[in-house]
C-alpha cells in the first residue's frame, strides 16, 4: 500500500496538500511545528489497516503553498476546515502545534471525535516562550541552526537538553545534520525551522482562553508522554477540566517526538478510541 497525493483549497484561496493512505473512515493527522507530513508516514501506515487517514502538510510546508502574509490560527484553522470538507473525515489526531489547531478547529467545524497529543496550551504564559526573541534574532540573521538551538533549549522537549549551553546543542545538530543530506530540500530541520515563528505566535496569542472550550460538544481524547516536559501535563489537566467529554492518557516512558514514528502504544489507543465511547474519567497511565 502506498501514498497518493491530493489537495484541497482553503478559503483565501492558498493550496493545501494531503498525503493518503488507507481503507475505512477518515483520520486526519495534523502534524507538529517544524515537522512535515512525512514525519508522520510510520504512523499512517500502522493506522491505515483501520482508517483511511490523511496527513496534510501545513502552510509553508510539503505540498502546500507558502505561508503568506498574516498566517495565524484563523487562517490554520480554515486551511484544516478545508481538509475536513474535502475528505469527509470523521476523526482527527493532532500533534503539539497540529493538535492545537485541530482543538481551536472544533470550535467552528466539529468532526465526531479528536485525540490531540501534548498540545501547547498556555495559561498566564505558563508555556515557556522567552527564548522567542532570540529565536527571531537568529532567523532574521539567517542563523537557522542556531535558532533550531534556542528553540530546543527554551522548550526542553529533549529530555535534558535544556542544561546545555546553545553552542553545545548547536554541534550536535551539525553532526545530525550529516545524517539529513540526503532528503529533499524543503523536509530538513534546518529548512522548517522558520516555520516554528508562526506556530509559537499562535500559542501566544490564545494564551489564557482556555473557557472557550467548554464550548465543544465532542469527545477529546488528552495524551501525553510520561518522559515530557511537566508544561504540557499541567496544560492538558487545566484542559479536561473545560472539556464536556475528556479523558487523559499519560503514557508510559514517551516523549513529546514519540508520535513521529510507528509507536505501537499511541497506534492501539487510537485505534480503540476511535472505535468506541468513554464517559469523562480520571487521568489513566499506559505501560
Amino acid at each position: 500500500m502506498t501514498f497518493t497525493t491530493h489537495s484541497t483549497t482553503s478559503k483565501d484561496g492558498t493550496k493545501i496538500g494531503y498525503r493518503q493512505i488507507g481503507n475505512g473512515q477518515g483520520l486526519i493527522i495534523c502534524h507538529g511545528g517544524g515537522r512535515i507530513s512525512q514525519n508522520y508516514e510510520s504512523l499512517a501506515i500502522a493506522l491505515s489497516d483501520s482508517f483511511k487517514v490523511y496527513i496534510p502538510d501545513r502552510r509553508g510546508r510539503g505540498l502546500s503553498e507558502a505561508e503568506g502574509e498574516n498566517y495565524d490560527i484563523h487562517k490554520a484553522t480554515e486551511d484544516l476546515i478545508a481538509v475536513i470538507q474535502t475528505t469527509s473525515a470523521d476523526f482527527i489526531f493532532g500533534h503539539s502545534a497540529g493538535a492545537m489547531i485541530a482543538l481551536e478547529t472544533m470550535l467552528t467545524h466539529p468532526v465526531k471525535r479528536l485525540a490531540v497529543y501534548e498540545l501547547p496550551i498556555s495559561i498566564n504564559h505558563s508555556f515557556p516562550l522567552t527564548w522567542l526573541t532570540g529565536f527571531q534574532i537568529a532567523i532574521q540573521k539567517g542563523k537557522r541552526k542556531k535558532a533550531m538551538a534556542i528553540s530546543l533549549k527554551g522548550l526542553n522537549i529533549v529530555e535534558g537538553i535544556g542544561k546545555m549551553p546553545v553552542w553545545v546543542i548547536n554541534l550536535l545538530l551539525n553532526v545530525l545534520s550529516l545524517f539529513e543530506r540526503k532528503k529533499d530540500k524543503g523536509t530538513r530541520m534546518v529548512d522548517l525551522i522558520p516555520t516554528l515563528t508562526a506556530d509559537i505566535k499562535m500559542i501566544a496569542e490564545l494564551d489564557s482562553t482556555i473557557e472557550q472550550y467548554q464550548q465543544i460538544n465532542i469527545p477529546v481524547s488528552l495524551m501525553a508522554g510520561s518522559k515530557s516536559p511537566k508544561y504540557f501535563h499541567h496544560g492538558l489537566q487545566i484542559l479536561n477540566k473545560n472539556l464536556k467529554q475528556s479523558d487523559i492518557i499519560i503514557f508510559d516512558n514517551l516523549d513529546h517526538n514519540s508520535p513521529e514514528g510507528k509507536n505501537i502504544q499511541i497506534v492501539e489507543q487510537l485505534k480503540k478510541y476511535f472505535a468506541s465511547s468513554f464517559p469523562k474519567a480520571a487521568a489513566n497511565v499506559l505501560d
